[in-house]
């Protein structure tokens, strides 16, 4: 582990020259430096520095390839889209090891990447929490100080602790190279946990000091979540002395955040209506407990922007009249929404959730403008042939490019092999269905379920398990605000904590106390929010894509011609019936409360499938199900299932992980024109090994036993089990 290795002040070092924009009335006499020296870390200036540099490592999750690989693939969520640099992470085959050399390409996660990070701000904390009592005695900012180290302590414990299992625990400051560590019981390492975050829930303020900063809220919130963890079947062998307290605690903190972060009143407020940074109602609403600040308009901290926006995007930019732009951002390829869990996981004619989560249609963005596409004569449904740029007479949203169908077989509407793509990358259109919004045909239409005639058989899917990127992609990153077309990352704040989660804390503990009704009585908030409002149109969309029209950058963009894709409407009444236009717009919808006697068809289905019979199981799947439904892809899945212990069950939903004989939803092996699904990987993942990561190989090769590097033996006994 390469901080081991590395002075500890070269460490300090970093942290102490990072900008400080909140510092309080003692520092407000600036003395300019040139150089820093390790002395400036012994003065409150020099403490008080260094604690601002801690808020660096919340962007880590968003801003490498790292943080869906540890969080989202491999569960029941997302699979692989096109592109398989981090595969092994889905798969859970012999690639994910211990060793770090990239195993597919340069994009491809070594297992030691967060190790070493949390690492070295556990440094930083541990000279704070260590030198702070008596270096910053007297300060005003000396308790948000000495907070926010054991804040991030405790928080960067957490995550390696429920990644790794057993882990070193350090807590002494110390200026000299140091090789001799070993693991820690995560009994001992859950205790420190907790202890720092009450801690910090006594230190830090009740309000920000400023933007996304932290305050004791937020540690409630990973309190809440500690004593939860602690209390999970992961921990069962060890756990049983403290289960029943945990959960009482756990409840308290819960409820604690929760009065103190009321939900935002709509869904979309959350992700999607995103227009500009700082100012848009997505990045300033009561709900968000933490949030990494992302780098905003600034030109000359674009490195460290939002990556998840490229990630969970769609292949889009070769489908017919249609290129890649700013709304509908750079398809990195990378996450693959499930098709046989998230299409088959909403009520998709009450919950507005998966309307607001997903993206379902595209606009033309590439024809009207583009004299040599729009030039091209097509076959439109009726027969009749038009000039593609007077048909489409125009590239900034007006008309649709693509659509996602999700016709699930209970709301039976038919798309016929003629009418709906099945290629990888789609060339050219079939036009067959038109536009009720434009009377206009749409050139390209992926189907969830594909009939072969009217009244007859389904014979495949558009949204096969292979590897390509045609699905619904999620939503909740994309950020049209950038100020290029090809960016490769975004500027939204990363929200790492919101209240909702809360709700399902406290919901989890009622249930493992036995009251499970109370328990699940304890979502009808999140329910009732799902639920479509009076007034609101169900086929309305907005995703963050939107802001391209308020764009500061829009009349000087550079490389790809500044169109839009975004099309502000999704395929609601396409996957559910076209009739139910005159009867449902505008009005409201109602999610049925849930009890221990009554769950909604979705997750008896789901129940069923996975062969649950007894009400804490049934209880707590609908739990997990419902959480999906409120926080697909916000970088959580793997830790709950694995601390669950539900993740091995669940991966019968993530046909590439699940065996090597991939099937799609219809039960098919191949795709509709015959093409078999391959998988060289998958039904790898083991129970006695895969509910934890790897310890890294660059630890072990690294640390001492009484001066003397380890045996091979030794390093194996210090090794997770199966690595």
């Amino acid at each position: 582990m390469r901080i081991f290795f590395k002075t500890i002040g070269c460490i300090m070092m970093t942290g102490a020259m990072v900008c400080t924009v909140s510092c309080s009335k003692d520092f407000l006499d600036e003395t300019k430096r040139d150089a820093i020296s390790t002395s400036y870390l012994e003065t409150p200036e020099g403490l008080h520095s260094l604690s601002e540099s801690l808020y660096i490592q919340f962007k880590y999750i968003f801003t490498n390839e790292s943080g869906y690989s540890y969080t989202n693939y491999g569960t029941d969520e997302f699979m692989v889209a096109g592109d398989n640099s981090n595969e092994m992470w889905n798969t859970y085959d012999a690639r994910l090891g211990s060793v770090v050399t990239p195993r597919v390409n340069s994009n491809t996660q070594a297992i030691n990447t967060f190790w070493d990070n949390m690492y070295s701000y556990i440094a930083r904390c541990n000279r704070i929490i260590n030198t702070g009592e008596q270096v910053m005695d007297g300060y005003s900012s000396k308790n948000e100080v000495m907070g926010t180290a054991y804040f991030v302590r405790g928080f960067d414990y957490l995550f390696l602790t429920m990644q790794f299992g057993d882990i070193p625990l350090i807590l002494d400051y110390t200026t000299t190279p140091q090789r001799e560590y070993t693991r820690n019981a995560q009994a001992d390492v859950y205790d420190r946990i907790i202890k720092d975050l009450e801690q910090a829930v006594r230190l830090l303020p009740e309000r920000p000091s400023a933007t996304n900063k932290l305050t004791c809220y937020a540690a409630a919130h990973y309190l809440a979540k500690a004593y939860l963890w602690r209390a999970s079947e992961i921990n069962d062998s060890w756990n049983s002395a403290t289960k029943a307290d945990d959960l009482v605690q756990c409840i308290k903190y819960a409820e604690m955040v929760i009065a103190a972060h009321p939900l935002t009143a709509n869904y979309e407020d959350l992700f999607g209506n995103f227009d500009d940074y700082d100012s848009a109602i997505t990045e300033n609403n009561t709900e968000v407990v933490l949030a990494a600040s992302s780098t905003g308009h600034d030109a000359t901290l674009r490195k460290a922007g939002n990556m998840m926006l490229c990630n969970f995007t769609a292949w889009y930019q070769s489908f017919p009249f249609m290129k890649r732009d700013i709304a509908g951002a750079r398809e990195y390829q990378r996450l693959k929404t499930t098709p046989s869990y998230a299409y088959y996981l909403y009520d998709l004619k009450n919950d507005s959730r998966f309307w607001k989560s997903f993206k379902t249609t595209y606009a033309v963005n590439d024809c009207y403008t583009n004299s040599k596409r729009g030039s091209s004569t097509i076959t439109l449904g009726d027969g009749s042939k038009v000039t593609a740029g007077d048909y489409y007479d125009s590239d900034d949203g007006k008309y649709m490019a693509a659509m996602y169908i999700i016709n699930r077989e209970d709301y039976g509407q038919e798309y016929y092999k003629d009418e709906v793509n099945i290629a990888k990358a789609p060339a050219a259109g079939s036009y067959t269905r038109v536009d009720y919004t434009t009377d206009k045909y749409i050139p390209t239409i992926m189907a969830l379920n594909i009939y072969d005639r009217p009244g007859g058989q389904i014979i495949g899917t558009s949204m096969t398990p292979d590897f390509n990127t045609l699905l619904a992609p999620l939503n909740k990153y994309f950020d049209g605000a950038v100020h290029a077309n090809n960016q490769g990352s975004g500027y939204r704040d990363g929200v790492l904590a919101r209240s909702a989660e809360d709700y399902f804390f406290k919901a989890e503990a009622l249930i493992r106390q036995g009251k499970i009704d109370e328990g699940l009585a304890v979502l009808k908030p999140l329910r009732d929010r799902a639920q479509y409002k009076a007034g609101e149109k169900r086929d309305e969309y907005v995703d963050g894509g939107l802001a391209y029209h308020s764009n500061r950058y829009k009349a000087d963009l550079k490389g790809f011609t500044a169109n839009c894709a975004f099309y502000p409407m999704n395929s609601y009444y396409y996957s559910l019936g076209l009739d139910l236009r005159a009867t449902l717009d505008g009005t409201p919808s109602t999610l049925p409360a849930v009890t221990s006697g009554s769950y909604p068809a979705e997750d008896v289905a789901i129940m069923n499938k996975l062969g649950y019979t007894s009400e804490y199981d049934k209880a707590m799947c609908y739990l997990l199900n419902e959480k999906s439904r409120e926080m697909y892809g916000e970088l959580l899945r793997w830790m709950d299932l694995a601390r669950t212990k539900t993740l091995a069950k669940r991966l019968v939903f993530n046909d590439q992980a699940y065996s090597t004989d991939i099937k799609d939803i219809t039960g098919h092996s191949a795709n509709i024109d015959g093409t078999p699904y391959v998988s060289n990987y998958g039904g790898s993942f083991r129970e006695n090994q895969h509910y934890y990561r790897p310890i890294p190989q660059t630890f072990l090769d690294n640390i001492t036993k009484d001066g003397k590097p380890l045996s091979t033996e030794e390093k194996k006994a210090l090794q997770n089990e199966g690595y």
